[in-house]
Order: C-alpha cells, then sequence, then structure tokens
C-alpha cells in the first residue's frame, strides 16, 4: 500500500502540473469553441440569403416568361376581336383580355415584390459577410494565440504525459478509477497531504490518532468532509 500512496502522490503531482499548463491557456479553448460556433452560425445565414437570391431570381425568370406568354396570348386575342361577328363572341374575348391583362399585372407586381426582397436580402447579405470576416479575423487571433502557449508548453506536456503512463501502469486500475472519480468531483485535486493536523484539501480537523494511522501509510485514507485521499509528506513538515 505504501508504495500505491507514493505513486498516487506522484500522479497527483504531474497532474497539477498538467493542469498549471492548461491554466497558461486561460479562455482560449473556450473562446475558439464558441468563435466556432457564432461563425458556423453566420456561415449558415449567409448560405440561406444565397439560397433565397437564387430562388428570387429563379422566381424572376419565371415570372417573366409568364409574362412573354401572356402578351403572346393577349395579342392573338386583341387580333380576334377585329373578327368577331356576334356582340356574344365580343364580350367573351373582351373578357379574356381583360383577364390576361389582369395576369400580366399581377405578374409585374410579384417581380416588383422580389425585387423588392432581394435588395432587402443583398443588404443582410453584405452585413453577414462582413461580420463573417471580423469573426474569422477574431478566430485567427484566438487560434495564432493559442498556438504560440501551445508551442512554448509542448515539450512539459510530452514529459509530463510520459511520466503519468508511467506511473499509472504500476497503480491498481480500482485505485486509478478512485482518484479519477474524486479528481473530477473536486476540481483537479484528489490526494492532499495533512497540513497542521488538517485535511490539505478542506482544511477540515483530522483526529490524531487518524494522522498516526495515515503517516503508517498501511491503507488508504480519505478525508470524511471532503472525499480527498489523504497522505503524510514529510517535506511538508
Amino acid at each position: 500500500m505504501e508504495n500505491i500512496l507514493k505513486h498516487l502522490i506522484e500522479l497527483q503531482r504531474i497532474d497539477t502540473q498538467f493542469d498549471e499548463l492548461q491554466l497558461q491557456k486561460g479562455d482560449l479553448p473556450i473562446a475558439i469553441e464558441e468563435t466556432r460556433i457564432q461563425l458556423k452560425e453566420k456561415q449558415e445565414r449567409k448560405e440561406h440569403y444565397e439560397e433565397r437570391l437564387e430562388s428570387l431570381a429563379a422566381d424572376r425568370r419565371m415570372f417573366e416568361n409568364e409574362i412573354a406568354a401572356g402578351k403572346e396570348k393577349l395579342k392573338e386575342y386583341e387580333d380576334k376581336l377585329y373578327q368577331v361577328k356576334t356582340n356574344r363572341e365580343y364580350d367573351a374575348i373582351s373578357l379574356e383580355i381583360d383577364t390576361k391583362k389582369n395576369e400580366i399585372e399581377e405578374l409585374k407586381k410579384k417581380i416588383d415584390q422580389s425585387l423588392e426582397e432581394e435588395t432587402e436580402t443583398l443588404q443582410l447579405l453584405e452585413e453577414v459577410t462582413a461580420e463573417i470576416a471580423e469573426i474569422e479575423k477574431q478566430l485567427a487571433e484566438y487560434e495564432q494565440e493559442l498556438k504560440e502557449i501551445e508551442e512554448q508548453t509542448k515539450e512539459q506536456e510530452t514529459r509530463l504525459k510520459h511520466e503519468r503512463e508511467k506511473i499509472v501502469r504500476e497503480i491498481d486500475p480500482r485505485y486509478i478509477r478512485q482518484y479519477e472519480r474524486i479528481r473530477q468531483a473536486k476540481n483537479g485535486l484528489a490526494v492532499v497531504p495533512i497540513r497542521r493536523n488538517s485535511c490539505g484539501g478542506c482544511f477540515s480537523a483530522i483526529p490524531p490518532q487518524k494522522i498516526i494511522e495515515i503517516r503508517e501509510m498501511h491503507r488508504l485514507y480519505t478525508c470524511e468532509h471532503c472525499g480527498r485521499i489523504l497522505v503524510w509528506i514529510d517535506e511538508e513538515h
């Protein structure tokens, strides 16, 4: 058990150093992730505007074709108007002419509405394109800053990773699981030394008899208050 506790102490030391290296990165990883999400949302909005512009253009082409076909039909009706022989035929063709003219006017209104929406959509597209450029610039700055920090800490992180892998192989998996569970629940601090007869994690007082037992390192003890693994380290006193 003494060796296991010593390995856990060493594992905590390594993980604490890892955490300190991560702290050097500050909020950059979170800022990068949030900026990427924001960028994706803006890009999706831009795609929506571009698709809408294509749809509006297609609609106008359809309306223009319908207007052209309507004008041809209107000319046919007008030519027939001079060939009718009865009032009934005249009235019928006149009604067709009026109907076709109304249809053409409605199509023209639709084209005007489409052009108005296109103008608004182009403005929105211009705005979101500018926003995307700003976000991409900010993201590049964040990523460059993080890259520089990672370059500075890369060698140390690699060394700590190898040390950690070596230590973990020496510890029974059940103790590793317990360590990781406590570490996750206690903000990265699973193994703490006794300081001034108190838990080094939550500073709760520890009975003298229990301190003696902890110093003997015959079994694993946890703090009754915070659940962290308690150890005795001579250099702490």
